[in-house]
């Protein structure tokens, strides 16, 4: 028996979105682009001792709005957990994000596989590809090396 015919070939992506949205998830920072460095943080984005994050409710609209353009299954509850590692561009040492009861789950798009062929009078021919979750995540910043 071929390997071919013994396996299936599953191949995972990991798209990451930026939202439109004028402040930051957890605090009222600007996400203007091209500020200098350093210039839109406060004590949430820092990490620092007392502050505490409040989530953006744009961010969550709009991540909803995916969810369903995406046919997800939006969840009544959803959690925010810490995942505590090293990262460059996070002083902090973590970062709030979603895993374990993310914002929507089990959802699909579906696209024309015939799309773009120069057969145009072959019938359209539509493959669905799953999606796992849609989920919200504080993004880790940027480094500038200068």
């Amino acid at each position: 028996m071929s390997a071919r015919a013994k396996y299936e070939p599953v191949i995972g992506l990991e798209v990451h979105v930026q939202l439109l949205t004028a402040t930051k998830i957890f605090c009222s920072c600007s996400t203007r682009f091209g500020d200098r460095p350093n210039t839109n943080v406060c004590p949430v984005c820092l990490g620092l001792p007392g502050a505490l994050p409040v989530l953006n409710r744009k961010a969550v609209e709009f991540a909803t709005l995916a969810a369903m353009a995406l046919n997800c299954e939006i969840r009544e509850t959803s959690i925010f957990a810490r995942k505590n590692y090293f990262y460059p561009d996070l002083p902090k040492g973590y970062q709030i994000s979603q895993y374990d009861k993310p914002l929507a789950e089990h959802g699909f798009i579906e696209i024309n596989v015939r799309a773009g062929r120069p057969s145009t009078l072959a019938a359209p021919e539509y493959k669905r590809i799953g999606i796992t979750r849609v989920h919200l995540e504080e993004d880790a910043r940027k480094r500038l090396h200068e």
